[in-house]
């Protein structure tokens, strides 16, 4: 996809360049200080753009030989959240080896997942990689002897205020929690699958006999292979709603970069197509190639299995959307708009909008999740959302960043 420096503002071709230094540390700064020197920078979008694509730490060490060129509180900022991520990052990583040790010691095969693991693996070379909590994977009969691990640790389940039957009948994780000195406590997020359940149909059959393992002082940290690591990201794009946020998208083009020659493909495009996955996949590559010349073979984007005006309307909507707005003054929309180009088949989307679980309604909608008006809109859903739908271009208008 040839996005292009020319179709692009000022503002997003700074956090671009910046995104472009994750992936390529050894990226030419020519051309940043003149850009920098530039009178007609927004820098509050900037802030914002940088705030939603996850790319503050890394903006630091991109822009730091040129921090004389950016106002005084942005540079504090910068500097600023860089350190306290370093230390966070620390303390989630201790945090993790105390949780897997004690996994290990009970014979609960434990597998971190997205930040811990990409921290281990690919970024291994690099200062840092933001992390909000612990992402781990294990399987689904060692639920409850986790569960008891987590407490013999000091954890707490948190359901944010739902019932647990929610969590184990409709998504794929439980989220745990460490009560600790303000601003440090851990929050830990133990999945049994990298996505819920849809028609029964169990998704990355073969992802357990895939795992491999690297030695992390003196023990054996057990990963996902980098395909299923690549399936991970994309998955986890389409569940939280964040589809046009670029942190998981550097991620991926830093994995197929690091091991490019290595990849196995072939297995790609055959579990797409098993797990009906293949529109999820094309997205996610689609936005890499905005990032990076990822070594992505011609035979990927041949294979596959993806209508022509699907794969138009997949790469208009990156294109017009990415840098466009901060997504969080108009985020529902865009959400649902990608629901429809994230899966395979067209009726999925519908029929989970449908037959979308209470609580999952609640959210979406900024009710209550067990009141009497929410249980009343929801029964009335078939409704209530195209009313949402027709209404919402009469609310207020959406704040440009």
């Amino acid at each position: 996809m040839d996005y292009g420096y020319l179709d692009m503002n000022i503002e997003e071709r700074l956090v671009l360049f910046v995104i472009q230094k994750i992936v390529y540390p050894n990226k030419n700064d020519q051309g940043i200080r003149q850009l920098l020197s530039s009178q007609a920078i927004n820098w509050q979008r900037v802030k914002e753009l940088m705030i939603y694509h996850e790319v503050v730490p890394f903006a630091y060490v991109a822009l730091k030989n040129c921090s004389s060129l950016l106002p005084q509180d942005l540079a504090g900022f910068l500097k600023n959240t860089y350190y306290c991520t370093f230390i966070r990052d620390g303390y989630l990583r201790q945090e993790f080896l105390k949780i897997s040790d004690a996994c290990t010691e009970k014979g609960i095969v434990l597998v971190p997942i997205k930040g811990i693991a990409l921290l281990e693996d690919i970024y291994a070379n690099r200062p840092l990689r933001s992390m909000t909590d612990i992402d781990v994977l294990i399987k689904e009969d060692d639920l409850s002897k986790a569960e008891a691990v987590f407490c013999d640790l000091g954890y707490r389940k948190e359901l944010y205020g739902l019932r647990e039957e929610y969590w184990r009948k409709n998504q794929c994780h439980i989220a745990f929690y460490k009560k600790e000195e303000e601003g440090k406590a851990p929050f830990v997020e133990l999945h049994w699958s990298l996505d819920f359940k849809r028609k029964n149909r169990n998704i990355l059959s073969e992802l357990w006999s895939r795992i491999r393992g690297i030695n992390l002082q003196g023990r054996i940290l057990r990963l996902l292979s980098v395909e299923d690591t690549l399936f991970s990201l994309a998955l986890h794009s389409r569940r939280l709603g964040k589809t046009l946020c670029l942190k998981n998208v550097y991620d991926a083009a830093l994995i197929l970069n690091k091991y490019t020659g290595n990849f196995d493909w072939d297995y790609v495009l055959r579990e797409s197509e098993k797990s009906k996955m293949c529109s999820t996949i094309f997205f996610l590559l689609s936005q890499v190639m905005l990032l990076s010349d990822a070594p992505i073979p011609e035979l990927v984007w041949r294979d596959l299995d993806i209508p022509s005006w699907k794969r138009r309307l997949i790469r208009q909507f990156i294109e017009r959307n990415t840098f466009s707005n901060c997504l969080g003054f108009k985020g529902n929309d865009l959400y649902l708009k990608s629901h429809f180009l994230l899966y395979d088949s067209f009726w999925e989307p519908i029929e989970y909008i449908l037959n979308i679980p209470k609580e999952q309604f609640a959210k979406y909608y900024g009710l209550q999740p067990y009141d009497k008006k929410t249980d009343f809109f929801y029964k009335n859903r078939l409704f209530y959302i195209p009313f949402k739908i027709i209404l919402n271009p009469f609310s207020s208008p959406s704040k440009r960043c």
